[in-house]
């Protein structure tokens, strides 16, 4: 399998100078530490301040780039064990021509999974990297990270809201063409509050979910935890969502449609067909329906 064209725009050879230009939003190189420390104090100190790493835990960050909220972590948690896992050969060589830290370690990933075991790390985040991901594998990702989390362990996600879309550098139109064209950009995707409530709670079936807004940076901060039992953090999570305000419930295909779509799909489908059918126009002749489908 090959990554599309977000990845071509990250992967790419280019030294540590051009590296800190172009990938950090246009944040003057002297205010990147400083940055980074504004990310670990959303996620670790104001937020989620349960999943702050303890003394010895093998913690991991998801697109790390050349390194600088891991050097912030690692002040603010001197203790553990922290691996920098990003799709680029390159962004990991300049990560390790930046900063060299024992504690500090670099793994490459082919863009779908990820190289460790389940239940690998008791603490997971990611900042501003998930949002340059096409939905589609994103979500393949978001998987990955539930895997490898141990049970008991906590994930943060840092992720770009659907409200950043009207006033974002690059204009939402031009957003599209890039991912129509597969232009090697930095592509930016946008997420809403239900989306990740099914995504990461009904989908996946992550334990103490929870997403709050940062509005300041637009963004979204989601939390999730394994093997705790707690559907959600925070009780009244699932009230906030549209489904629920307006209540809003995915609709049950039919019996019929089911078994339409078991004889449709089953590798004896042609066999069963007339069987089928002639259950189905018999029911229908009962019922004096003249339908067909």
């Amino acid at each position: 399998m090959e990554t599309t064209g977000y990845a071509a725009a990250w992967t790419r050879e280019e030294n540590l100078e051009g590296l800190n230009v172009r990938i950090h939003d246009g944040v003057p190189l002297e205010e990147l530490r400083a940055r980074a420390d504004r990310y670990r104090g959303s996620m670790f100190d104001v937020l989620y301040p349960m999943a702050r790493p303890n003394p010895g835990d093998r913690v991991m960050e998801f697109g790390s780039g050349v390194g600088w909220i891991m050097e912030s972590v690692l002040e603010g948690f001197p203790a553990i064990h922290l691996t920098g896992l990003d799709i680029s050969e390159n962004m990991i060589t300049r990560a390790r021509e930046r900063f060299k830290d024992p504690r500090a370690e670099f793994a490459l990933y082919d863009g779908f999974t990820f190289p460790f075991p389940d239940d690998y790390f008791q603490v997971l985040y990611s900042c501003a990297a998930v949002q340059h991901i096409e939905k589609h594998i994103a979500y393949l990702l978001f998987r990955e990270m539930y895997r490898v989390l141990a049970p008991g362990g906590h994930a943060v996600i840092h992720l770009m809201s659907v409200h950043c879309m009207t006033w974002s550098v690059i204009p939402f139109d031009q957003e599209c063409w890039n991912h129509v064209k597969n232009l090697p950009e930095h592509w930016h995707h946008y997420y809403a509050f239900d989306e990740l409530k099914v995504l990461f709670s009904d989908l996946i079936g992550v334990d103490d979910f929870d997403v709050r807004h940062h509005p300041e940076l637009g963004s979204f901060y989601v939390h999730f935890s394994k093997g705790t039992g707690r559907r959600f953090l925070r009780p009244d999570v699932p009230t906030l969502t549209y489904a629920h305000h307006f209540e809003v419930r995915p609709p049950r295909p039919s019996l019929w449609h089911r078994v339409r779509h078991r004889v449709a799909t089953s590798p004896v489908g042609p066999a069963l067909r007339p069987g089928y059918r002639a259950l189905r126009d018999a029911v229908r002749r009962r019922r004096g329906s003249v339908s067909s489908d």
